[in-house]
């Protein structure tokens, strides 16, 4: 395929993948339809010039040569992201549009202009000892009111709602105390000015941790992910992948398992991995003979799979490496193993139904050559070889991410065939900062939610009734926290569900003996999968139209073909040797064991081996040994291993073969 073609094509519509990168389907062109074809290109002009200018200053700010405070570099993110926000999701009322819109830019202005203007002086204000004056409560008030607006229009009410529920808790606390029930979650509660203080003139509120990584760290990379995606990155990764596992037994999912992962290590968003690589594999898997509820499922999965894969992993884990203190290569270090086991369970599976369907490879014609694809478009991967290189060189993630930009807008000009114009750079510059919008409201927003859980010592009460309800035992405390995660997770962006987690549920855990590495993975983990499980799981939803089913058809096949992923947090909790800690030779033992496990849940599941179906004595047995093999008891192990053979035995030579797919 020729990648400059594809590139010059798709740059004609920017906002179709912007809808891509983004986990909402909202066209920016359509509210602007009404206004007249004039208003509307003096506004998509202003869209542009704010969202290029906003990458420009990050790029500046981001770059070795300009030092910045941090509250200053904040204010700035937040009011671009507002101002650019209420352009992009408009009011839905047309006849008063024009006026709230402005109104709410406006207040933004003033809200966040405050904070910019005064960003000295407010560093260095005492916490909780001067009482506001009217101007500081009035702009306070106002950035809390905008920030709950956009996150509204741009994220639904699900965490617009959560937000106003922790700030009524923040000031009934002192209530509690006279409900049985709530007792133990009563606090002293909150007065004006402690409140204000809390949200607006500190660094624990929206300019805390949260709005700080998306400044820092998430902003350039989700503006790498949409500029290579854009240059023609996205369709290389496609081609390869396809030319690469074509010819192998269900093919086209093992391309979407694939091309899912490396599309993660750019979007970092579940939702915009269905809708870039699903568009090409959930067709193919149909037109080969997966059943439509299971190629959407696959691609759900692999697509929900691509948050945790190294290097980017989504916004989620920048925030980790903050709130825990560490260096981001830690992080990355530490999730490698449990991806690969995650994608080796989902390969497992999609092969064994492969083979359960009787399925074949793609036609040579379909898969194209590997080498020639490689060849085609093998620059793309020079800006994802410079962010690990920096990265391994122990640069910080802001500044490696400024060098992957830089090298991302080189890439094209290296080669003749990828060459693009510097309209359709100027674009992808725009994309990523549309795209980058919601996060950064997002996080703003679970700023709220973190400085009402600090003010109120929530944190420390909900961790005690955690470990109340579990009884001290860590294990229980890990099924709790993976309930809590669902809930908390429902129907959330993976980054507030996890920055909610985090403060609530990772101490409880810590508490009871888990490491804090592994405690802040486990509920990451989940607040990844929240994306796959039902009945909010928008992954499937994404994926459901294109493979023409429903989306509960694909949201329960996902969850079961996940099944193995939600073990995985409980082997690396048990096993912190998956994390990359102790020794070669206790690593290579304990993933050995897990690989197995994982293989074994797979198999099981999915109901084949050696030929014929397996019955439910023989999954009972498999899922027995993966139980098994997760101790580190030797003679346990040895029993699974018994239990494995013995049932991979019977199934390929003692009892005859039958079945859809015939003897494999």
């Amino acid at each position: 395929m020729n990648v400059r073609g594809v590139s010059r094509e798709r740059s004609k519509n920017p906002f179709e993948i912007f809808d891509k990168l983004t986990h909402l389907s909202v066209p920016p062109t359509v509210p602007f339809v009404r206004v007249g074809r004039l208003v509307k290109i003096k506004i998509e002009s202003v869209i542009s010039v704010l969202a290029i200018s906003m990458v420009l200053f990050h790029l500046a700010v981001a770059s070795p040569f300009i030092l910045a405070p941090n509250m200053f570099v904040r204010g700035w993110h937040l009011l671009f992201a507002l101002v650019i926000g209420f352009l992009v999701y408009r009011s839905t009322d047309p006849k008063q549009r024009k006026f709230v819109d402005g109104a709410l830019i406006v207040l933004s202005i003033i809200g966040v202009g405050y904070m910019i203007y005064f960003h000295a002086d407010i560093i260095v204000r005492p916490p909780w000892t001067q009482v506001a004056s009217p101007i500081e409560i009035f702009v306070a008030l106002a950035t809390i009111f905008v920030v709950l607006e956009l996150t509204r229009r741009c994220l639904g009410m699900a965490i617009t709602g959560l937000c106003l529920v922790f700030i009524f808790y923040g000031y009934i606390g002192p209530y509690l105390r006279h409900v049985d029930f709530l007792r133990p979650l009563a606090h002293k509660g909150l007065g004006i000015n402690e409140f204000v203080d809390q949200m607006y003139f500190s660094f624990e509120g929206i300019f805390g941790v949260a709005l700080g990584v998306s400044t820092d760290f998430i902003f350039l990379f989700v503006v790498f992910g949409a500029l290579l995606q854009v240059i023609g990155g996205g369709d290389f990764f496609v081609n390869v992948t396809r030319s690469a596992t074509g010819a192998t037994r269900g093919g086209p999912a093992k391309m979407a398992v694939a091309a899912s992962a490396l599309m993660g290590t750019m979007s970092g968003s579940s939702v915009a991995n269905v809708a870039t690589t699903g568009a090409i594999t959930i067709p193919m898997m149909k037109k080969l003979g997966y059943p439509k509820a299971f190629a959407g499922a696959v691609e759900a999965v692999a697509s929900t799979g691509g948050q945790i894969t190294p290097p980017i992993m989504g916004a989620a884990a920048f925030l980790m490496a903050a709130i825990l203190g560490i260096g981001y290569q830690e992080v990355i270090t530490a999730a490698a193993i449990p991806a690969f086991l995650f994608f080796v369970s989902l390969f497992v599976a999609v092969h064994w139904e492969a083979l359960k369907h009787g399925l074949k490879p793609l036609e040579r014609t379909e898969k194209g050559a590997t080498w020639r694809e490689f060849k085609a478009g093998w620059t793309f991967l020079i800006p994802l070889v410079v962010i690990m290189t920096f990265l391994i060189l122990g640069y910080t993630p802001s500044l490696c991410a400024f060098y992957g930009v830089v090298a991302t807008l080189a890439t094209p000009l290296l080669r003749r065939s990828t060459m693009v114009s510097a309209k359709v750079l100027a674009r992808g510059l725009e994309l990523g900062a549309r795209a980058a919008v919601p996060v950064a409201i997002a996080c703003a927003s679970a700023g709220i939610i973190v400085g009402i859980v600090q003010i109120s010592g929530l944190g420390f009460r909900f961790s005690s009734l955690v470990i109340a309800f579990a009884d001290g035992n860590l294990y229980m405390a890990l099924v709790l926290a993976m309930v809590a995660a669902f809930i908390f997770g429902m129907g959330m962006p993976t980054t507030p569900a996890y920055i909610i987690q985090a403060t609530l549920v990772a101490p409880a855990l810590v508490e009871l003996g888990a490491q804090p590495l592994a405690a802040h993975l486990f509920v990451f983990y989940y607040a990844v999968l929240g994306q796959i499980t039902p009945p909010v799981a928008v992954a499937a939803f994404a994926a459901a139209p294109i493979a023409g089913t429903s989306s509960t058809a694909v949201g329960w096949r996902a969850f079961a073909l996940g099944i193995p992923a939600y073990v995985i947090p409980f082997l690396f909790v048990a096993n912190p040797e998956l994390l990359g800690q102790g020794d070669f030779a206790d690593l290579f033992l304990v993933l050995t064991r897990s690989v197995i496990a994982i293989v074994c849940l797979s198999i099981m599941l999915t109901g084949w081996l050696g030929g014929r179906s397996l019955n439910w004595p023989a999954r009972a047995i498999l899922l027995g040994a993966a139980v098994l093999l997760v101790t580190p008891t030797l003679i346990l192990n040895l029993c699974a291993v018994v239990g494995i053979v013995a049932i991979w035995a019977a199934q390929k030579y003692v009892l005859s073969p039958s079945g859809v797919g015939g003897n494999h």
